[in-house]
């Protein structure tokens, strides 16, 4: 079976939630997401639980730019979002769309506070929008401090409060996590980066992985917090760029510092 963004597998009594659409062959590319009966939101703290648990899974690919832990499926259980069978409110609202699959902590752990949805029909964008413009979904209005992490919490919560792929449903926080993968091709070099960009085309705003071209460079990430970002938004980034063979990806997932300027 093969795994991408929004899969998670058990490995060594961890939970890993899998990131992205790169994966080796016979690996994921994850990282922990419940450890010691602990849910790990920062990415920040997933790598050091690796770095000091699990260093034997890093690894460097030309098609990432940097190591990351890949964990052998042949030692691994798949959780698959798409053989969770749903039930009441899971079901009332996955009933809305097509082709999704539950993830999350109802996947991982049989229960949960939120609902998780996964897909990789981005038609069902259109169904949320309407659903928010007939009042059976409402915005987010507020945050956990421990998801903070890039942007700052103003900022995070700004963009929540706009976002139609997060929000509630029946008083129950949602997320709906679209993905369409593609060939981001190899990294050749990366190097440091501290700016402001105008967004001039979101191509891509809101099936993971999302990208935005700006003058220079490509605005790219995986995570739900920079899905839905408006054409003519200014952005400050302190990171890194990774100067791919087909174009030159700011990645916002690795950026120290994302600040919304307008």
């Amino acid at each position: 079976m093969t795994v991408t963004e929004g899969y998670f597998i058990k490995y060594k009594d961890v939970i890993w939630s899998v990131k992205g659409c790169f994966h080796p062959d016979g690996y994921a590319i994850a990282v922990p997401r419940y450890y010691k009966n602990k849910k790990i939101k920062r990415m920040k703290e997933s790598m050091d639980i690796v770095q000091q648990k699990f260093p034997y899974l890093l690894k460097y690919y030309d098609e990432i730019g940097f190591r990351v832990p890949a964990v052998p499926l042949d030692e691994s259980i798949i959780l698959d979002p798409f053989s969770f069978n749903p039930y009441g409110v899971l079901r009332d609202f996955s009933l809305f769309f097509r082709n999704v699959g539950i993830t999350g902590s109802y996947l991982y752990e049989g229960d949960g506070n939120d609902i998780d949805l996964l897909s990789f029909d981005e038609n069902n964008y259109k169904i949320l929008r309407l659903l928010r413009q007939q009042g059976i979904t409402s915005p987010l209005e507020s945050i956990n401090s421990e998801e903070v992490e890039g942007l700052d919490s103003r900022d995070f919560l700004n963009l929540k409060k706009f976002r139609v792929l997060e929000g509630f449903f029946k008083g129950i926080p949602y997320t709906f996590k679209i993905v369409r993968c593609e060939d981001f091709g190899k990294v050749m070099k990366m190097e440091e980066f501290s700016g402001t960009l105008e967004i001039k085309n979101a191509i891509k705003p809101y099936s993971i992985p999302v990208k935005y071209y700006t003058d220079n460079f490509v605005l790219t990430s995986f995570r739900t917090r920079y899905t839905e970002l408006e054409e003519g938004k200014k952005i400050f980034v302190k990171g890194k760029v990774l100067r791919r063979d087909i174009f030159n990806d700011l990645d916002l997932d690795i950026a120290e510092e994302v600040k919304i300027l307008s």
